[in-house]
Formats: C-alpha cells, structure tokens, sequence
C-alpha cells in the first residue's frame, strides 16, 4: 500500500465497529487505534512509567512515543486540573493532538474520539459511520452483558447518548450528521467482514490503487 490514508470510525454501540476497525487495519497492515488506548495514555501517572510502552495494546506501534512528545509539550499540571470540566477539555485536546500526530506519521484506523472531525479537512481521511438494527445490536451486546432485553436495549440507548452528547459537548456538531462521513455502513446487513471489505473497495475506488496486504 504507496497511499497514506487514514480512517476514522464512529460507531453505534454494540454496532460491532471496533470489530470493522481492526479487520480493516489487519487487511491494510498497518494499526487500529481505540478509544482504550487512547485512555491509556492519557493517565498522567502512565506517561511516567515505561512499562506503559510495553503494553500489548501499545507494543510495536507509534501511539505511545507520539503521545509522549504531546505530553511533554503540555503544561505541567494541565491534565492534573482538578476543575472537572476544565480537565475533560485538557483530555480531548490532548488527545487531539495525539489523533493529529498519529495521521501526521502513518496510516492508520482510529476509532472514536471525535477523530472524524478533528481530522476534518484532511484529504486523506476518510471518515465511516458503522450502525445495526437494534435487535443485532442486543444479540452483540447480550455475550457481554447479563441482563434483560429490555434492560439490554435501554443501556444501548443511553450508550450511544453518551456517545451524541460527548460529540456535540466538543465539536458543537451533531454525531448523527450524515455529512460527517463518507460512508455509513450497516453491519446488521453486512457483517463485520462485509463492512471491512466496503471500505477497502471504497479506498480503491476514491484513492486509485489497490489496498491490502500483499
């Protein structure tokens, strides 16, 4: 793959988007970055200890040096703020810069965080909503978590509030906002392995030239 591309993706919960992300980083070769991760390096005790490096999430990619370099261009207490809304606004902004460094430096997929939007104008981006029926999304979620369908669906529901208002919160945005992506995908339709291949033959289409393993 000669083409540097970076895809984003946002994802209703128990959509299975995580799923898509990684199989198409897999097929790509190159890494899928998730919101855990992300996390992970965002703690300010983490950043200290090297371990954090060699974490197997971590390990054998660019994030934890990237976030690193962020890190220390911070202000010492910035993400020590005790003001909860004031951290918050830290957080995503430095893991804004993360998400920037990250498309600056290689390809990738990035899952969450706003990434669509902080990488907006970026021509090699290509920004990918992953949704599902309800009822797929409650058979997914249901190998997680013990509880009741209807229990089950209302979780879903607030979850993917979370996801809406943490969007609107920091982009001023609507997360649902067709314009926003490129492609929306329906995995109730499509399965994980179909949305994967979508989106290559999309990169193909858009870019020119083969992605994929060799």
């Amino acid at each position: 793959m000669d083409k540097k591309v970076v895809i984003t993706i946002s994802r209703q919960y128990g959509s299975g988007g995580l799923k898509v992300g990684k199989r198409v980083a897999e097929e790509l070769g190159i890494c899928c970055y998730d919101s855990e991760m992300f996390r992970l390096v965002s703690d300010d005790s983490a950043m200290h200890d090297s371990h954090v490096a060699h974490d197997a999430r971590i390990k054998d990619t660019s994030l934890f040096d990237v976030a690193k370099k962020t890190y220390d261009e911070h202000p010492d207490d910035e993400l020590l703020e005790k003001d909860e809304q004031l951290l918050m606004k830290n957080l995503f902004e430095y893991q804004s810069d993360i998400i920037r460094r990250l498309a600056d430096r290689e390809s990738c997929v990035i899952v969450g965080r706003c990434s669509n939007y902080i990488l907006r104008d970026r021509e090699d981006t290509v920004n990918v909503f992953v949704h599902a029926p309800m009822d797929f999304r409650i058979r997914r979620a249901s190998s997680i978590h013990n509880m009741a369908e209807q229990e089950l669906e209302n979780y879903i529901r607030g979850m993917d509030e979370r996801r809406s208002d943490y969007y609107h919160i920091y982009t001023g945005e609507e997360w649902l906002d067709v314009s926003h992506y490129e492609l929306s995908l329906d995995t109730g339709r499509l399965g994980i392995r179909g949305a994967a291949d979508m989106i290559r033959r999309y990169l193909e289409v858009r870019f020119g030239e083969k992605f994929g393993k060799d």
